[in-house]
């Protein structure tokens, strides 16, 4: 299961207890954090959500995060480098976007295995005027250079609607065979269920082959939240041991919320004859934040340890991020 998949890894987690209650911002100036329930906050206002969530590193206590905003227009932030360390506060660094076209609506970022500095992050596209693209990303220091950039597989005739939106891309490794897996959704709404693929990454290739054995749709809806505006998948990762975890959040499109979400197990990504394989169950809840907690959780990264970061993009509360364990 999960729990034995992250410690197998064997690197120490976190605890929620020595992180401190301010964050640093890139500006110099320090704010204070939601400290009571150990959420970090990591961004102000509609421009500091956190979209998307990747662990850059750990090592003596850190946690190395880069974090995708679904911002869009000109100037405005697309990913930070946040720092989270024992006994500081969390210090957030933007990053400079360099090698390509800005992209718009960055809903995920996931880490490379085996490539250090390396990246995707997915654009969800824009209205139907652009397809939703994945970026390849060498990041090193305060750049994020683009290596190269796709549109995703099977969004030919995209059409921009809440059918085709897409809110999740990740990256595994398959243990067995030492081949990539991307994994991407579409967020679904309400009735419309979120819909999942998966392919084989070639995350060093050109722009022309960088999916291969992409495999046809596999349908999910979140058994909670239940209420109207509902995103079924809000984000996903693959876990060592190839157990699907995917977020869902409620969304009732007022800046101010109130906001709910839930984490779930969801399901196995395996490997059979070179093919992606992509199974999903009926889910497993990980945790739950109802419209008292107004939290809308669009990040997932996973942590060895049975830890687990969430990131949420809370409007006009701004971003935050929260060390949590899915196994209690």
């Amino acid at each position: 299961m999960i729990r034995k998949a992250l410690l197998a890894s064997g690197i120490a987690g976190v605890s929620l207890a020595t992180i401190a209650a301010t964050v640093a911002f890139a500006d110099g100036t320090e704010r204070p954090a939601t400290a009571a329930s150990g959420w970090q906050k990591v961004g102000d206002g509609m421009t500091g959500g956190v979209s998307g969530l990747a662990v850059a590193g750990t090592g003596h206590g850190r946690i190395d995060t880069i974090v995708a905003r679904d911002n869009k227009e000109a100037g405005q932030v697309r990913l930070s480098a946040v720092r989270l360390a024992p006994g500081h506060a969390p210090v957030v660094r933007d990053l400079q976007w360099a090698g390509s076209e800005v992209p718009k609506d960055l809903e995920s970022v996931a880490a490379v295995p085996g490539r250090p500095g390396e990246y995707t992050t997915l654009s969800s596209g824009d209205g139907g005027k652009f397809r939703p693209t994945v970026y390849g990303l060498k990041i090193s220091g305060d750049t994020a250079t683009v290596r190269w950039s796709t549109p995703l597989p099977e969004t030919r005739h995209y059409k921009g609607d809440d059918t085709q939106n897409y809110e999740a891309f990740a990256v595994h490794r398959d243990r067995a065979t030492g081949k990539d897996v991307a994994v991407w959704a579409t967020r679904g709404s309400n009735g419309t269920a979120s819909q999942v693929r998966s392919a084989v990454l070639h995350p060093s290739a050109s722009a022309k082959a960088v999916f291969s054995h992409v495999t046809d749709p596999v349908a999910f809806r979140a058994p909670w939240p239940a209420r109207d505006e509902v995103r079924h998948i809000s984000d996903l990762k693959i876990a060592a041991d190839g157990t699907v975890v995917l977020s869902a959040a409620q969304d009732p499109n007022k800046n101010s919320g109130p906001f709910s979400s839930a984490v779930f197990e969801a399901g196995r990504l395996a490997v059979d004859k070179g093919r992606p394989e992509l199974k999903l169950s009926r889910p497993k809840e990980v945790r739950r934040y109802t419209t008292a907690d107004n939290r809308k959780i669009e990040a997932v990264a996973l942590l060895p340890g049975d830890r687990a970061l969430w990131g949420t993009d809370d409007e006009d509360f701004g971003g935050s991020v929260l060390l949590d364990h899915l196994d209690d």
